[in-house]
């Protein structure tokens, strides 16, 4: 064989080995990329993943609610630690704030009359007509303006049962001495009284009370 002959056949041995070896590269390539997830299943994952933080963050709101809402109601028999005279002192307080705040705003509301009334001892009247006893009251008439709120009167009541009574616009309710936050706060649901009495005067009158 002619050294010719043998580098021929060296040359074609080396293209067929080289087209074995690029058949065998292409093939393990293609395995890989079969091992790969489809678009389809990336976004099936990424779907799953914000539906699970979803579920998770909505899950902790919720029961964050939840836990303020106990923790709420737990803390309303906090107003039991104070003695009666500094359950009365803490509730004048209360009527005086906000006397106070609404004197402000009563130059930029013609016609809001306030009136401050002394401890009744049920022998006579109170301002709305009862004759059950209270430790003092506050009332607040306003008059009827133009909108879709009517007067009417307000009424803080102290009473002798350590809680405050609260007449306006969204009803009538009865709140509790929080010693822990030092809020006024509802004796069902733990709801503000100075946040509840802010939303009805601004529906009814102009300017914001600084409670």
């Amino acid at each position: 064989m002619t050294t010719m002959s043998a580098a021929n056949m060296m040359m074609r041995g080396g293209i067929i080995m080289s087209r074995r070896s690029l058949v065998a590269c292409s093939s393990a390539a293609s395995r890989s990329l079969s091992t790969l997830p489809s678009r389809y299943d990336v976004a099936t994952q990424l779907h799953a993943h914000q539906t699970t933080n979803y579920n998770h963050q909505r899950h902790h709101l919720f029961s964050t609610k939840t836990r303020r809402r106990r923790r709420g109601g737990a803390s309303l028999s906090n107003d039991r630690d104070l003695s009666p005279q500094q359950f009365l002192s803490v509730a004048n307080d209360l009527l005086d704030k906000v006397e106070s705040s609404v004197l402000k705003l009563k130059n930029n509301n013609e016609g809001v009359e306030v009136t401050r009334h002394p401890a009744s001892s049920g022998n006579t009247s109170d301002a709305d007509g009862s004759d059950r006893q209270h430790l003092g009251q506050l009332e607040i008439k306003v008059p009827s303006i133009e909108g879709p709120y009517d007067g009417g009167t307000y009424m803080l009541t102290i009473n002798a049962d350590n809680n405050v009574a609260l007449q306006c616009l969204s009803g009538n309710f009865t709140y509790v001495y929080n010693t822990v936050t030092s809020e006024w706060v509802g004796q069902e649901d733990g709801h503000s009284l100075l946040g509840i009495l802010t939303r009805d005067w601004i529906r009814q009158c102009h300017g914001v009370p600084d409670f």
